[in-house]
């Protein structure tokens, strides 16, 4: 293939790209019977209602650790019903804290407060949209069932226990005290025998939005409890409330949601965390209260890929929020499943008329870089900035947070100069594949000086004849003894895995990808964090064996096409196959590349965009050394000798001679060139060595 053609190609794709989003919106407009659609969903499947009868377990008998079970819904114990009552509400209403605005300049969100529970109603952040094609802003923390679903309500307050008898506070309607834009104060009071016997107060303090990167920046929430013994005699009292529930799901092709807890290892906050799919029917509640090795947790909550709701108590005051457990919700859905917090605190001791506080800060906000690596939310004991890349399972072997940061790093320098986070992929692929070039190189020369090995190889077959065992170690000693070494044709590839695992890391935790277009919106590519989605047919969706099918995407299409063409021209600098397993192995090698689109088909673009971009630079960059080579063969057969260095003008090990100068200390580069350097020299040591023992034997 001509590297002129070539590019002449990608030239010619390169407009088609840029033109086409323009051409299906003018055909959909000018023939709307066709039903096509270049939009992504405006908005996401309505959540189920949650009804009893689809619960795993009942949301409201809850066994917490160290601590009475605690029956919060129907009808009270005997006990309490006899002597503990809620006096009816007289003041009720619902407030709305900060502004919903569209990036308000004195808040970053509005959060209004039911008065049933004192929980809230939903939470709505003004600087984000909920999908790409509208400007709806970002709403989550709305109870799953509804307005009126009290159950799932997010911070809503449960129950009070009172010496031992439980009263329901969650489906009570609960007294507005008192409010400003930025506060406002519920009560609830208990009877007991008729009598005020404890009043419980909540105060929601809303933080306004500042620039200081040593305060929370306007996306935490200070949720304080007042509880007063209105009798005559001591009481021992507990509270039981609910914490956040899980925000929207940002992935469509699996759940993306984590239940997350920070916990105190030697003053330093240690990250745990577990997906919501953890959370089964056999095991539908998980406790955070402790982490594996026993140490207390410091806040707890669960986020998307994108957004965190998280509280964190502060253990300094007299009533102590020491229990956490996440509660799955409506298992015997599993592609609707949901999830919530609950909290509890520790017994407490309330003398005649005393009162006792309980203060958390609730964040609730995105999970961006420069938000979660202030000073503020990277103290030691919060340390909400691990939550940024968070990685389990097999490619968490492989997947290093240096890795992700560097990748976002390199992003962030392109996107600064580019405007544009496509074209900053682009260039991260350039430089990646400049870093891996000496490997790359020294790979292909000696896959050529393989590929010339094809006589002697079949002498060899011919030598050994069935014998396989034999046959593979004269083929090794003769590799050897010719200064080969087969697997440095996977070295580039082996190499570049954690990078592309790294990178599918990245897209899914950096929030700046999130809702971002391809060449400024010239494209049908309008979210690098999902599938580009060229023509979108939600209404009617199927299943292709293990692939969810819901629109055409062309970029893994276009990743198939380029991936074989590399295999072909991969596999044609490849040595013959020695048996017949080894051709057949050559061929299902190039037709399993075929299979990476397939895999990657709903992956999100800026993946297939990287890859892709690698694959057509792989091209390019195989035909240019294969050219240096031929050139440089036919040079030795037309009788002109190539010297490099004479012998004697070779510095000494370890020391580089400047042009007209003494010798000096060589200065090993650091980095990623360093390590790759480093690791390319010892294979050429070890291949030295082979070649020595050879040549002995």
């Amino acid at each position: 293939m001509d590297i002129k053609r070539l590019l002449t190609g990608m030239a010619v794709a390169l407009l088609l790209v840029i033109s086409w989003n323009q051409l299906i919106l003018y055909l959909g407009k000018t023939h709307p019977e066709w039903g096509w659609s270049t939009t992504q969903p405006t908005t996401l499947p309505a959540v189920s209602p949650f009804s009893p009868s689809t619960q795993s377990t009942p949301v409201a008998q809850v066994e917490m650790p160290k601590a009475t079970a605690v029956t919060t819904t129907g009808p009270a114990t005997t006990q309490a019903a006899s002597r503990f009552a809620a006096v009816p509400s007289t003041q009720p209403d619902r407030v709305t804290l900060g502004s919903a605005a569209k990036s308000d300049p004195a808040f970053t969100m509005a959060l209004t407060v039911s008065p049933r529970g004192a929980g809230l109603s939903d939470v709505v952040l003004n600087d984000f949209r909920r999908t790409v094609e509208t400007q709806d802003p970002y709403v989550f923390q709305q109870p799953y069932g509804g307005v009126d679903d009290d159950e799932t309500r997010s911070l809503a307050t449960r129950s009070i226990t009172i010496d031992d008898s439980t009263v329901d506070l969650l489906g009570r309607t609960w007294d507005l005290v008192s409010r400003t834009n930025t506060s406002a104060t519920y009560r609830a009071t208990v009877t007991r025998d008729g009598l005020p016997a404890v009043q419980v107060e909540k105060t929601y303090t809303l933080t306004p939005r500042t620039n200081d990167e040593k305060t929370p920046e306007g996306y935490e929430v200070t949720v304080a409890y007042k509880v007063k013994n209105l009798t005559g005699a001591p009481i021992a009292a507990r509270l039981d409330f609910n914490g956040p529930n899980a925000p929207p799901r940002e992935n469509d092709r699996a759940d993306d949601r984590t239940v997350v807890g920070g916990y105190n290892h030697e003053g330093f906050a240690v990250l745990n965390h577990a997906s919501i799919t953890e959370l089964t029917k056999d095991k539908p509640t998980k406790d955070f209260s402790t982490d594996p090795d026993g140490k207390p947790f410091l806040w707890a909550g669960i986020g998307s890929v994108y957004f965190n709701a998280v509280v964190r108590p502060d253990q300094t005051q007299p009533i102590q929020i020491l229990y956490a457990q996440a509660l799955g919700l409506n298992l015997d859905n599993p592609l609707d499943q949901h999830a919530m917090m609950k909290f509890q605190t520790n017994v407490f001791t309330l003398p005649a008329g005393a009162s006792a506080t309980a203060v958390s800060q609730v964040f609730l906000g995105p999970k961006k870089r420069e938000l979660l690596n202030n000073a503020y939310y990277a103290a030691p004991l919060i340390k909400y900035d691990a939550t940024l890349v968070m990685t389990s399972g097999l490619c968490g072997f492989c997947t290093f947070t240096p890795i992700i940061n560097g990748l976002y790093f390199l992003l962030s320098i392109f996107h600064m100069v580019l405007r544009d986070w496509g074209l900053a992929i682009i260039c991260l692929v350039f430089v990646v594949r400049a870093c891996l070039h000496p490997i790359t190189k020294r790979s292909q020369v000696n896959m050529a000086k393989m590929s010339k090995m094809g006589p002697e190889i079949e002498r060899l077959k011919k030598k050994h004849g069935d014998n396989k065992d034999e046959l593979n170690k004269a083929m090794m000693q003769f590799y050897k003894t010719q200064g080969a070494t087969p697997i440095l044709g996977c070295l580039p590839m082996f190499l570049q895995m954690p990078i592309w695992i790294a990178l599918y890391s990245s897209l899914q935790s950096t929030f700046e990808l999130r809702q971002s277009p391809f060449l400024w919106g010239l494209t049908w590519i309008k979210d690098l964090a999902h599938p580009d989605r060229l023509i979108y047919f939600p209404t009617a969706p199927f299943q292709f064996f293990f692939i969810h099918l819901d629109a055409i995407n062309v970029l893994p299409i276009i990743l198939g096409v380029v991936s074989f063409m590399q295999a072909k021209v991969t596999q044609a600098q490849q040595p013959p196959p020695s048996t017949p397993e080894q051709a057949q192995q050559q061929k299902m090698m190039k037709w399993m590349t075929l299979m990476l689109p397939v895999i990657l088909y709903n992956g999100p673009s800026g993946l297939n965009l990287y890859i892709m971009t690698s694959s057509i630079f792989g091209i390019i960059e195989s035909k240019i050394v294969r050219k240096h080579i031929v050139e440089r063969e036919a040079l030795e057969k037309a009788g002109a000798v190539i010297v490099d260095s004479k012998p004697d003008d070779l510095p000494p090990p370890g020391t580089v001679r400047r042009k007209g100068g003494p010798t000096e200390p060589e200065k090993k580069p650091g980095g990623i060139m360093g390590w790759i350097g480093e690791l390319q020299r010892k294979a050429e040591e070890m291949q030295k060595e082979q070649m020595k023992k050879g040549k002995k034997k």
